[in-house]
């Protein structure tokens, strides 16, 4: 009997799933694979329209299979000679790299038959043999995957609405469409200083934009740069059978972030040597300590933790010792918008109260996480029938560890991340994916 699977979500969460049931399935298997945006293994992480958008981790730990370390490089070495294996690839590279190898395993299994389908999942539900699907058509499966991804960031909190509609402000980043309002722009907007910023800081320098670059988040944080040559790293000093307090936690990091900085260390490898430990270490947080983190400390162990390549910060340094951009520690209190641009009102953090005024706005403060808030009809409907439900911290999915959502209904990655914190990256996407291909196949 042949088994059915819908796999809603093109990007790299359902295409590592994908690949993995190629891999390990060995029995008649039927693959419904939707996409909306039809950009299926790129999402919008890896269609970007610029090349000078660089991935964030070196080469060597970007292959998308755990028992194949070296399968990306291999692939640039036959593609792009001349990167190495501590580079920092170009995001179009890496998603040709994703495509290539579906392409090249698409009917390398003889049970596996996939469907492609370029089409918006409208609704879900739950029937005896499994669950019903409607898009433009309908389709019958009897196991899903949600492989949702990150949605577009949540609209700036603002006493007026309005600019939301403008044309001059944009939620996404990546929208191909934003260079081309640049040229009639003296200056722009970014709010948020995370990585996304420093990407679009990287197209304003590259497609040569002269105008005033205003960059405005509540701390003004921005990514630290990888270190080229880093020295010697410290010795692991996490234990992984131990379950640890916040508390507890923060007083041992700082004990080694002071050590590290007496015996002259890379300071960065007191953060990437707890990586491995960190789903269970957040897992057996107490819900109290979860709350706690993300108040008071998210946007610190962001910059700690998600760095940039030290030459896509060299240029955000440039733009701003020139004094074309300018950082604004401020939380925003009201955006009006008018026929001329934006006046842009906010609070200093002595509450001082100042105004700026921009041509064009673009949104860079992260993905919203919070599934009560999610506009799209498929999530309104899977949540009113109860199919799935916030997390706790309304930081994603209410799923086992695992990405069990409810029976024969399961999710990986981004959904993920107020159970397992770590679950955005493809060194913890390609595990989730191999892991859940095995317990799909084998429920």
């Amino acid at each position: 009997m042949t088994q059915t699977i819908a796999i809603v979500g093109g990007g790299i969460s359902g295409t590592l799933t994908v690949l993995q049931l190629i891999k390990q399935c060995k029995t008649a298997l039927t693959i419904f694979w939707f996409d909306s945006q039809n950009i299926f293994c790129k999402g919008y992480a890896y269609h970007t329209f610029d090349e000078n958008h660089l991935l964030n981790v070196r080469a060597n730990n970007m292959s998308i299979f755990t028992d194949d370390p070296q399968h990306f490089i291999n692939w640039l070495t036959n593609k792009y000679a001349h990167y190495s294996s501590t580079d920092f690839v170009p995001r179009k590279i890496y998603g040709e790299y994703v495509h290539d190898t579906f392409e090249n395993l698409r009917h390398s299994n003889p049970f596996i038959s996939i469907f492609q389908i370029a089409e918006e999942v409208k609704s879900i539900h739950q029937t005896n043999e499994g669950y019903t699907l409607t898009s433009n058509q309908t389709f019958q499966a009897q196991k899903i995957v949600l492989a949702f991804g990150n949605f577009l960031p949540a609209h700036p909190s603002s006493i007026t609405k309005d600019f939301i509609t403008s044309k001059h402000y944009f939620q996404n980043a990546f929208n191909v469409h934003l260079m081309q309002h640049l040229a009639l722009c003296h200056n722009i907007t970014i709010i948020g200083s995370g990585l996304t910023m420093i990407d679009l800081v990287i197209s304003l320098a590259h497609y040569d934009f002269k105008g005033k670059v205003q960059v405005i988040s509540p701390h003004a944080y921005i990514p630290e740069a990888h270190q080229e040559n880093p020295l010697p790293s410290i010795s692991p000093f996490i234990e992984r059978e131990r379950i640890y307090g916040l508390t507890e936690l923060l007083s041992i990091v700082n004990k080694e972030l002071k050590q590290a900085k007496k015996h002259h260390l890379n300071t960065h490898s007191v953060v990437d040597v707890m990586r491995p430990y960190l789903q269970d270490i957040w897992f057996n947080f107490s819900i109290d300590d979860k709350k706690q983190f993300l108040r008071h400390l998210r946007h610190k162990w962001g910059v700690a933790r998600h760095r940039a390549p030290s030459q896509s910060m060299a240029i955000f340094k440039e733009l701003q010792s020139s004094g074309q951009l300018f950082l604004i520690k401020g939380r925003i209190k009201d955006i009006k918008s008018d026929k001329l641009g934006f006046e842009i009102s906010y609070l200093e953090p002595e509450n001082q109260q100042k105004m700026l005024k921009t041509d064009l706005i673009v949104n860079c403060t992260g993905p919203e996480s919070d599934y009560t808030k999610l506009k799209s009809p498929l999530i309104q409907q899977l949540v009113s029938d109860k199919l799935i439900s916030a997390d706790s911290l309304n930081y994603g999915l209410n799923a086992s560890r695992e990405g069990c959502l409810a029976k024969n209904l399961y999710t990986l990655g981004p959904p993920l991340k107020g159970v397992l914190w770590e679950s955005v990256a493809v060194p913890e996407i390609r595990v989730q994916a191999a892991n859940l291909a095995f317990k799909i196949i084998c429920d």
